[in-house]
């Protein structure tokens, strides 16, 4: 119903918004009746001055008005329709002396116009419009000759006004059906071209989606791979290379424990890539699992100092509780940052500050200047717009911004509220 509206508003206007198919026959209908409605003022003023006998002010005034009444129709029919019956009234009126001969109470002029007034009416708006119309102008070929005082009784009831009569209502009411069926017509193209225009849309997002699926497949399998080989040659280690040292080895288990955790989540969301029916039941990482994630940054040397909720600086033992959306995409914030602070700004110092008030949980992790800017890594930046779309997801915000001394701060604000809980991890982080 609502799209119908819609449809039905287009039609009304010359709107520029409208599909294709309504502009033009909008475009059309608009020069086809101001040219119509010009050529018959040409025509009604000096035929009705002349012909019948009328003054010439009073005849261009009441052709003027008539003629107009098409026009206003094409946009507004409230002052179309009274526009085009006051007209024809005024008409009557100044043709009704006309000699023997001459059509009346419709001139043929007058009842041109007035046809195409219902026309236009029948095409631009419902088809009341052009009823309302069509009806006004029935009773005025009854009721209006009788309503001039100066029209003769034979006139009145003579075959020529009464052939005149029946001209003006077949007419008119054939105009008005015409009108009607091309409006049908009109919207039954305009419902087919969105109908089309949407399946063309659905179809090209069908087959985006399909592509970075794909493409998702693909990079699971060239990395897995790689993450699967490194998981082995880090776990068997101490037993190809014995004599290792336990700082050594410990360093070696550390890399096979985060290589395996980067591997399960790398699976589970191709998982979801593939439609599986049942999500990985795996429990996500949260907010409890940040200091674990920076004591595992820190063995690769980083210079990391945290403090906030479950931190040691606080002497927090465990995290507030928080939905696991919230917590989820406060984990992923700080991983992000962290890999960016490692690539970007190698060998620089990294503060990782949580806080958690009334209504917010903020996440801020800064980073100095890098110690050794030729070894910094280009980045694509996808990984803040990931950060951005979790955060905007539940509401919050992120700012990222250089600091004064040519670091880099990273701060996210996450609302406490009601926030749907996430089963699945969906977007990498």
């Amino acid at each position: 119903m609502d799209r119908s509206r819609h449809v039905l508003r287009s039609l009304t206007r010359l709107d520029l918004g409208a599909t294709s198919i309504a502009r033009r026959e909008v475009v059309w209908l608009w020069t086809l009746v101001a040219v119509a409605a010009v050529a018959l003022v040409a025509v009604g003023w000096p035929v009705t001055a002349s012909g019948y006998g009328a003054h010439p002010a009073a005849a261009m005034a009441a052709t003027l008005v008539h003629c107009a009444a098409a026009l206003l129709a094409m946009r507004w029919p409230w002052a179309g329709l009274p526009a085009s019956v006051i007209g024809a009234l005024g008409l009557m009126t100044v043709t009704a002396g006309a000699p023997d001969g001459w059509p009346w109470p419709w001139p043929v002029t007058v009842l041109l116009t007035h046809c195409l007034t219902v026309l236009v009416l029948a095409l631009r708006h419902p088809w009341y419009w052009a009823a309302a119309l069509w009806f006004a102008g029935s009773m005025m070929t009854v009721l209006a000759p009788a309503a001039i005082t100066h029209t003769t009784i034979d006139r009145v009831a003579g075959t020529a006004a009464v052939a005149n009569g029946v001209v003006l209502v077949s007419l008119s009411a054939g105009m008005a059906l015409v009108g009607i069926i091309g409006r049908l017509w009109i919207l039954s193209v305009v419902r087919a071209e969105q109908a089309e225009r949407h399946s063309a849309e659905e179809s090209e997002r069908r087959r985006e989606l399909e592509e970075r699926n794909r493409i998702a497949r693909e990079l699971h399998d060239v990395v897995a791979h790689s993450m699967s080989v490194i998981t082995v040659q880090a776990s068997t280690a101490r037993y190809r290379q014995p004599g290792l040292h336990d700082a050594v080895q410990q360093e070696f288990e550390d890399i096979a424990a985060s290589s395996r955790r980067a591997l399960h989540e790398m699976r589970g969301l191709l998982g979801l890539l593939r439609g599986h029916d049942t999500a990985p039941t795996a429990p996500l990482p949260g907010l409890a699992d940040v200091a674990d994630l920076i004591e595992s940054t820190r063995a690769s040397g980083a210079r990391i100092t945290y403090s906030g909720v479950a931190s040691p600086t606080t002497g927090s033992a465990t995290a507030p509780e928080v939905s696991e959306a919230v917590g989820l995409t406060a984990f992923r914030t700080v991983q992000e940052a962290l890999s960016n602070a490692l690539r970007h700004a190698p060998g620089a110092a990294v503060t990782v500050t949580v806080v958690q008030d009334a209504d917010d949980l903020t996440v801020r992790v800064t980073n100095t200047p890098p110690e050794r800017a030729d070894d910094a890594a280009p980045g694509a930046r996808l990984g803040l717009a990931g950060i951005r779309e979790r955060a905007t997801a539940l509401g919050g915000t992120v700012e990222a911004t250089p600091t004064p001394d040519g670091g880099f701060r990273l701060t996210a604000t996450l609302p406490l509220g009601d926030t749907p809980d996430s089963p699945a991890d969906p977007l990498p982080g």
